[in-house]
């Protein structure tokens, strides 16, 4: 008897249909490129250091390891601040609906998700010839030795991020704790970095939750398991670092209360005894 098959039809959720431009480059301090305005995607990606990506006049601050996406027809350019970033953007069309869950977002990128950009950005190099620095590049130039399937490659490559972009924000806990079975580490040092670039502000645990996408129960315990303290009092701890500096500089105890957006100074001092063993003023003078 003759066995029958069935067969099943690939259906492409996210279909790249043209790649525009890619660029890896380093950007001198206060840099500011052109505002443009164009027809498909964008994605601006930082390695080292952060940039503003002023998205339809928005200023939107990209961190180190962070992504900003930038929908079609939205007019945008980048400022480098007084550092010198390294940055990763690709230009793309792609008209799937998936695409709309983009719009807007700005993301830490995984461990893993970032090492398909080391392999997006290798065979773009092995593809185009890509010069050091052109922010006016307009259009990729094939290599006479370019290996076949480089650009169906980096196609491949990018709708497989995009995909694996979408199904880490939608993951449950029980999931994250499978992936997270390699690189707990590095979870833990984006948790840390977080904290500490709001060493000037306020948190929310809610508020750290929602950007890394991982419910509240498994993130505190997660981080404890890590560390071996909770979130909230090493971000305390940080702060109390961070007064330490504030009075050794000469600022005064009012001045450090608003600084580190304290209720209030005895709210901050109370605080600072908490941690420190003595209150500020016990501190200011133990160094002199």
């Amino acid at each position: 008897m003759e066995k029958t098959f069935f067969k099943t039809d690939v259906k492409k959720d996210i279909s790249v249909k043209s790649i525009y431009t890619i660029h890896y480059q380093s950007l001198v301090r206060n840099y500011v490129s052109q505002e443009e305005t164009h027809n498909f995607w964008e994605i601006n990606y930082t390695d080292k250091e952060d940039i503003t990506v002023y998205i339809g006049g928005v200023p939107v601050e990209v961190k180190q390891g962070e992504m900003a996406f930038i929908a079609p027809n939205v007019p945008h350019y980048v400022k480098s601040g007084d550092r010198e970033p390294n940055i990763f953007i690709i230009t793309f069309e792609c008209h799937s609906k998936a695409m709309r869950y983009f719009t807007g977002k700005k993301r830490m990128v995984a461990k893993n998700d970032r090492r398909l950009l080391q392999e997006i950005m290798s065979e773009a190099e092995n593809t185009f010839r890509i010069p050091e620095f052109d922010p006016n590049l307009n259009e990729l130039e094939f290599k006479e030795d370019c290996p076949i399937g480089g650009l169906q490659s980096i196609a491949n490559l990018l709708e497989l991020f995009l995909i694996r972009f979408i199904r880490r924000e939608n993951e449950n806990a029980d999931a994250h704790r499978f992936m997270l079975s390699v690189g707990d580490d590095d979870l833990k040092e984006q948790i840390i970095k977080f904290l500490s670039q709001r060493v000037y502000s306020s948190l929310k645990l809610e508020d750290l939750c929602e950007y890394f996408h991982y419910k509240k129960a498994w993130l505190c315990s997660y981080f404890y398991r890590q560390t071996g303290t909770h979130i909230y009092q090493t971000y305390i701890k940080m702060k109390i670092d961070e007064a330490k500096k504030l009075i050794r500089n000469g600022f005064s105890f009012s001045e450090i209360s608003d600084k580190l957006c304290y209720d209030n100074t005895a709210y901050f001092s109370s605080s600072f005894k908490k941690y420190t063993g003595m209150t500020p003023g016990e501190y200011k003078s133990s160094i002199k």
